[in-house]
């Protein structure tokens, strides 16, 4: 039979991704295409979800009193938390049907004694109330208040100062909300717009991208103007990385790392006689820029090769007159929407990155022609990730040299030194990362 409780349901998504470290989207579409839920089921178990891993610190530090040294299931306490958070969080939703609904799950997923456990420790949360936070700006009380591992606290502290990072850490927990970029080469945003608010979508210009658009909620995808590639789905700071490649009508380009391939189409939609060649590591990966290619009309300037970009350089023996590293990174500028991130990262997976970054980045250092420009772009704002791996590989190739990133003037005060920064409370939009190199002779 189809489990169709969706406070059950968010138990089970929570404990999949916490067990095997992965994503909340793509488990939550997981579960819901299996379960047979009304859409006020469907938006309150991905609520539930997203709400316990936002908050994950902070609720286990509200429960600890009650449950004390207690060695319990990782189910059980995930089952509380979905209660603990509910009843801190969600202000629509009645007390007993939290307190109901939680103890038959705990009866259904384990016994009648361990429903007993469930009501006592609701009980006694409910008798004594939401436990203060401390106020102060230690590294501790910061952690438990914004639900955010000490040691990243520690380096936001220590790379964006107290002011910002608090700002930062108020923003990440918010609901993010969807955006878009218009292909401009089939309708304007004005007239996109316009048509999507037929179907009561209200959009709004992004405040970064000239070609960005975005609203709080709805399933942009299920329309006819998805499925005829009149837009993508791409969050506003990755809107950014395609121009500043600056690219040319009829330029050879190579995407390193492109897959699902948001910004491989947006190059795409620069080129006249020009082409792209995109590379991903997985071959099913390869199997979706294409089908995004041809969605939005450019299935014959987009070519696909299941390549691991670090052997790059032994696979062409032809020279590109734009390359794009957009590398693999801790992914810390994606934390609104992917808060689990804040969890399963570690300090030594930024060196670890770093050097994949530097790696790739020296792959294909020959590939470029001579004038030619190299981004080198991050989902990150962690500068062992960013302005570290540039300085490294300046000091490695002389003939290269930081060249200031292409970008609209409303974002100069993200410009310092040549390259973009946008922390995520800076527009609301992913923390994200954008340098740019040319080749010299």
């Amino acid at each position: 039979m189809k489990n169709n409780n969706p406070r059950d349901l968010a138990v089970e998504t929570l404990n999949r991704v916490l067990q095997n470290k992965a994503y909340s989207n793509i488990e939550i579409n997981n579960i819901l295409q299996h379960a047979e839920l009304s859409e006020p089921d469907s938006r309150l178990m991905t609520n539930i979800v997203y709400g316990v891993l936002q908050h994950k610190l902070t609720l286990e530090y509200q429960l600890k009193p009650y449950i004390g040294g207690k060695d319990l299931d990782r189910w059980i306490k995930i089952l509380l938390m979905t209660a603990i958070y509910q009843l801190q969080y969600l202000d629509k939703v009645p007390d007993h049907a939290v307190f109901n609904e939680s103890v038959e799950i705990a009866k259904g997923r384990g016994s009648q004694g361990i429903g007993n456990l469930v009501t006592a420790v609701l009980r006694n949360y409910q008798r004594h109330g939401v436990r203060p936070i401390p106020k102060d700006d230690s590294v501790e009380s910061m952690s438990i208040r914004y639900s955010t591992p000490e040691w990243l606290v520690e380096l936001f502290i220590k790379q964006q100062g107290l002011k910002k990072t608090k700002e930062m850490l108020d923003t990440i927990n918010e609901p993010s909300h969807i955006s878009i970029r218009v292909n401009t080469n089939k309708i304007t945003p004005e007239e996109l717009t316009a048509k999507l608010a037929e179907q009561d979508f209200e959009m709004k210009p992004s405040t970064i991208s000239p070609v960005g658009l975005t609203c709080h909620s709805g399933n942009l995808v299920n329309t006819d103007e998805f499925r005829d590639g009149l837009f993508t789905i791409q969050d506003e700071s990755s809107m950014l990385v395609a121009p500043a490649l600056d690219v040319q009508p009829d330029d050879k380009v190579l995407d390193t790392c492109a897959a699902p391939g948001g910004k491989t189409t947006h190059i795409a939609s620069y080129l006249e006689s020009g082409s792209v060649m995109a590379l991903d590591i997985h071959q099913r990966k390869t199997k979706l820029i294409r089908e995004n290619g041809q969605r939005l009309g450019y299935g014959d300037i987009i070519q696909t090769r299941a390549l691991d970009a670090r052997k790059a350089k032994d696979e062409f023996d032809e020279e590109f007159d734009r390359i794009l590293v957009d590398a693999p990174c801790s992914g810390l500028g994606l934390i609104r929407r992917k808060p689990e991130l804040k969890y399963f990262r570690e300090p030594e997976d930024l060196m670890h990155l770093q050097e994949i970054q530097l790696s790739i980045l020296n792959s294909i250092t020959d590939l470029l022609k001579v004038g030619g420009q190299l981004v080198f772009s991050t989902c990150t704002f962690d500068a062992e990730e960013n302005e570290d791996v540039v300085m490294k590989f300046l000091n490695a190739h002389e003939n290269y040299e930081l060249v200031p990133v292409k970008h609209e003037k409303s974002l100069d005060k993200n410009v310092n030194d040549g390259v973009l920064k946008l922390l995520p409370s800076d527009y609301f939009t992913d923390g994200f990362f954008v340098a740019a190199f040319r080749r010299k002779k």
